[in-house]
């Protein structure tokens, strides 16, 4: 059976779509952009919409401006194996009507961006893939790196589960991954170090090293990239010297 490539279409481009957009673009993934043509009911507060002249001003080709509520316009563009992200926080009656849309053509795949809790909630119950509320989980995680200053970044990535980039402790200097035991004496897994191209850390020249890392012996150039609770990455954290 022949395989079927997956194509991206973002519905509704605000500062937020135009960054997931951006993000498939540069991963050279086949990337659809589609505009709801009554350009009004789509205003919101929350995030101001990017117009189709300036979308082609950023580099994108695929562009098509419709009514995003009505099947037959949309079956002109999108395919059933189409992955519909609805990337901007538009008039939630319209949100609805384009989902319905979406799924009277067929499409099983669909993400919806929600601005307030009730709006996600009924976004779950209507059966999409996933709603996506950026502005609740990066403050979430905002909040978390407030509590963890220590930490490079911290983000929860379900229920429980934690993952931290960390500096090290001194006493961690001169060891190594393997030596330290960090499942069996902190209870927390390594899941990959990055070494900075100087005692400094700057994004961007770094080395991730996620194979054979175990018996690396650590330097003041490591940061750790660490995974497990909340309460065993805050104890990991805390060891690291202001």
């Amino acid at each position: 059976m022949k395989k079927v490539n997956k194509r991206f279409v973002l519905i509704g481009m605000g500062a937020f779509g135009v960054e997931v957009a951006k993000s498939l673009r540069d991963n050279n993934e086949d990337l659809l952009i589609v505009l709801h043509n009554q350009y009004d009911s789509f205003k919101d507060s929350k995030d101001s919409l990017i117009s189709l002249k300036k979308l082609r001003e950023m580099g994108f080709e695929y562009l098509y401006e419709t009514d995003t509520t009505n099947p037959m316009a949309l079956k002109k563009h999108i395919k059933e194996t189409d992955a519909v992200i609805l990337s901007h926080g538009q008039n939630f009656e319209t949100k609805l009507l384009t989902i319905e849309a979406l799924k009277d053509i067929g499409v099983h795949e669909i993400y919806a961006r929600a601005t307030r809790d009730i709006h996600a909630r009924v976004l779950n119950k209507m059966g999409i893939t996933r709603v996506i509320f950026p502005e609740k989980q990066e403050g979430k995680r905002f909040a978390l790196e407030l509590l963890n200053r220590k930490a490079l970044t911290i983000d929860e990535v379900s229920p429980g589960v934690y993952i931290s980039e960390t500096k090290l402790p001194k006493s961690f200097i001169g060891e190594s991954v393997r030596k330290l035991r960090f499942r069996d004496t902190m209870h927390v897994s390594v899941i990959c170090l990055k070494e900075n191209s100087s005692t400094c850390y700057l994004e961007g020249e770094e080395r991730i090293i996620i194979q054979d890392f175990r018996d690396i012996t650590l330097t003041d150039r490591h940061t750790l990239v660490i995974a497990g609770g909340k309460e065993r990455i805050k104890h990991v954290v805390s060891m690291v010297e202001n």
